[in-house]
């Protein structure tokens, strides 16, 4: 259906994409120093489960603020050119993780730990997996699409769409969880992190690989119950 002549002004901001907006230079490296710094504190916490919690308290806060350090000294630098930034869903996760680690007395309405057990809401974790898989063809060209999906994500449109399908779903299914991709995409919108693209700031190759992994452990264990 072809766009109404009287509407393209008004819709052309909206699908531009050749004048995206990035975060500050400043802002974008102590960013992805930050973001590494809260998933490898999670991963740490993660690989010290046979100490006492203080003293894995201490070992995550210690790897994570090892992320702080400049240049090649830091492991957020090596991290960054082998995958980039973590996006803030991520980070949302790892965040969420280590405290419910180090306050065991919380309790939500449905109490999740991000482990190849856990219960991620299934639409979530499907649409994370499907998305994953259409921006890797996307990047080999191997979509019948004229446009670039990946370079579709540096126009409003594209965070509008997806805060508007995040909000929907907080709504439709009132879970506390199904609030992260909506704080995700609003960090975002704030801090154009980590590269101005909107994809990046809601997946990142590392949590699609995880969430590759947890379908297939959820799909073998409902063939195993049955």
């Amino acid at each position: 259906m072809p766009i109404p002549s009287d509407w393209a002004p008004l819709l052309q901001p909206l699908l531009a994409m050749d004048s995206p907006v990035f975060a500050p230079v400043a802002l974008r490296a102590i960013g992805v120093h930050m973001l590494w710094g809260v998933v490898l504190a999670a991963a740490a916490w993660r690989t010290a489960y046979v100490a006492q919690p203080r003293w894995r308290l201490a070992w995550a806060a210690l790897i994570g603020s090892f992320a702080a350090l400049p240049g090649p000294v830091s492991p957020a630098y090596w991290l960054e050119l082998a995958f980039a930034s973590p996006s803030w869903t991520s980070v949302l996760l790892c965040s969420l993780w280590l405290w419910q680690q180090t306050r065991p007395r919380a309790r939500f309405s449905d109490p999740w730990t991000p482990t190849p057990s856990a219960t991620l809401p299934l639409p979530w974790a499907v649409f994370g997996v499907a998305m994953g898989w259409v921006l890797a063809l996307d990047t080999f060209a191997a979509l019948p699409l004229q446009q670039s999906i990946y370079g579709w994500g540096f126009s409003p449109l594209a965070s509008l769409l997806l805060m508007t399908g995040a909000a929907a779903a907080w709504v439709i299914w009132a879970r506390w969880l199904y609030t992260l991709p909506f704080f995700a995409l609003a960090l975002f919108v704030l801090t154009r992190l980590p590269s101005g693209n909107v994809w990046d700031a809601v997946l990142d190759p590392l949590l699609w690989l995880y969430l590759n992994v947890h379908l297939a452990w959820r799909g073998w264990r409902y063939l195993r119950g049955r």
